[in-house]
């Protein structure tokens, strides 16, 4: 009976101090040259950080992995009681921040005879995911992943979505800024010679996650999704119930203050529908108060009508809601007070 009532105790404990069973909750997203603080890693309001991985950073040299910067990351956060969340980027843009977002692929990889679209403007290699000699290395990056990774309790998923979001390049930064460069990339032969048709886009992603889901095998796997093709062909539900039935985690990169109140009613269904099996992961489209994502309550409040499991925060807004913090605001604290009370009542249904 002692040991029981000092377990119970314990749970209680962790329970309050916001690290639970950390099944749903808000993550830190530490993006390039947002390594967070000691305060900020004990925000109450977050239960870890997202990490990223870039394919060209930790394999440079064929068969050569470096995981020291992952590792250390996860020890860090461990340390505190939180948890990692990681996310393999395979296409990237020049326009980023982060120098290796230009090259996010080896060179081995070209050397093996891969071939790339390549983006002038941002100085990005694009890679050609269905590319027989760039797939097969990829898969074997997702091995040795996975058996590096596969037993570390501390890492809560690994997003594994092939291409941006399962489109083929980030429309974002690239397509936006120079539209008439998809012309370019569907006219990029891959080493077999094939080039870019929204049939083959289609094939070529949901053979990625029928492979990934046969690899990583020992970690939890998200798929983040997007309308999934070149020419406006809407493979949003092709991509998400495949992922679905292989028991991954699927989810977006966008959500802001209105999202999932007006309008996108056919994602809205299929994400109330597939929340009923798995969990479901969005990340901000931009930082609070910025752009056009409004008010962090807002996305708070969006968050909890669209059934959330995870939320990645954008830096900044963790940053601001954490106490002691030189740019602490109390609105972002509550706002973020909101949102783990949400998270908290998802953990209680359990």
């Amino acid at each position: 009976m002692k040991y029981l009532i000092l377990s119970v105790l314990f749970l209680n404990c962790c329970f309050s101090s916001g690290i639970a069973s950390q099944g749903a909750g808000m993550l830190y997203f530490a993006s390039y040259g947002k390594e967070a603080t000691q305060e900020v890693i004990d925000n109450p309001y977050i239960i870890g950080g997202l990490y990223t991985l870039i394919w060209s950073e930790v394999e440079p040299e064929k068969g050569k992995y470096d995981w020291s910067a992952a590792d250390a990351f996860i020890e860090r956060w461990a340390r505190s009681g939180k948890k990692t969340a990681l996310r393999i980027i395979w296409s990237t843009s020049g326009y980023w921040n982060n120098p290796a977002a230009r090259r996010p692929t080896p060179e081995w990889v070209w050397d093996e005879g891969a071939r790339y679209a390549y983006h002038e403007g941002s100085d990005t290699q694009i890679p050609l995911f269905w590319d027989p000699v760039y797939r097969s290395c990829a898969m074997e990056l997702l091995r040795e992943i996975n058996s590096h990774f596969g037993d570390n309790k501390d890492i809560l998923f690994i997003d594994v979505t092939p291409g941006a979001e399962t489109n083929p390049y980030r429309f974002g930064t690239i397509h936006r800024r120079d539209p008439g460069y998809k012309a370019v990339y569907e006219a990029t032969k891959a080493s077999d010679g094939r080039t870019y048709t929204d049939e083959l886009w289609r094939e070529t992603v949901l053979d990625w996650i029928n492979r990934t889901a046969e690899i990583v095998s020992d970690l939890p796997c998200l798929v983040t999704l997007n309308v999934g093709s070149l020419k406006g062909t809407n493979y949003f539900p092709d991509f998400g119930q495949c992922a679905v039935d292989h028991g991954m985690y699927v989810g977006q990169n966008g959500i802001k203050e209105g999202s999932y109140e007006k309008g996108d009613n056919e994602r809205k269904e299929l994400f109330e529908r597939w929340s009923k099996t798995t969990k479901l992961f969005f990340e901000m489209v931009h930082a609070a108060a910025t752009a056009n994502t409004g008010t962090l309550q807002g996305v708070m409040d969006a968050a909890r009508r669209i059934h959330c499991s995870y939320l990645n925060v954008y830096a900044v807004d963790v940053m601001k809601s954490t106490p002691g913090h030189q740019t602490y605001d109390s609105r972002w604290e509550q706002a973020m007070k909101s949102g783990d009370i949400y998270f908290r009542s998802l953990e209680e249904k359990k």
